[in-house]
């Protein structure tokens, strides 16, 4: 049975995984990351988010502070059932880089040019634990009104232009 005291310390550690997205070290997610974690919303992610534990939640965080600035994840509530977390709350920053999806086969999909916008949308987070560390992660995110307040949906046609022309910068990259 999880005690009162369990649950505070996952409902802490939730809250603290979150927001190292943000401002989180290397050695912060090795303190926080099971080794053997997987990220399942990293399917859309660069390869190196694809792989297990804390370097690759790393390369997550490194992939959305390229796009983002003066990110900030606000978490209204934490809930706890047993080894499963779920935090509930808005992600908030402005768009400054460009913005790269992958394919599942780790090719770029396409690149969403920088628009300066700022944005605030919900983000309903779930973690499960093993040994006190985060060992599973995924999300439920409104990715809808995040491409409506950055301008992604509708493009024009200049926008369009400049996300092409990043994509193929990126893909040339490779």
């Amino acid at each position: 049975m999880t005690t009162t005291t369990d649950r505070a310390a996952q409902a802490d550690l939730a809250a603290r995984a979150i927001h190292l997205m943000v401002n989180g070290t290397l050695d912060d997610f090795r303190r926080v990351v099971h080794p053997e974690a997987t990220n399942r919303e990293a399917a859309s992610e660069p390869p190196n988010c694809r792989g297990r534990g804390p370097n690759a939640f790393w390369g997550t965080a490194r992939w959305l502070r390229t796009a983002f600035a003066d990110m900030a994840f606000g978490i209204s509530t934490v809930l706890v059932d047993g080894d499963l977390a779920v935090t509930h709350g808005t992600v908030s920053g402005r768009h400054v880089g460009d913005m790269v999806i992958w394919t599942p086969e780790a090719t770029v999909e396409r690149a969403f040019a920088p628009t300066g916008k700022r944005f605030e949308v919900n983000h309903a987070h779930f973690l499960r634990f093993r040994d006190g560390l985060v060992v599973e992660h995924w999300a439920v995110r409104d990715d809808q009104s995040l491409a409506m307040q950055l301008g992604w949906v509708p493009p024009t046609p200049v926008y369009l232009l400049r996300c092409a022309l990043a994509t193929r910068r990126h893909r040339r990259a490779g």
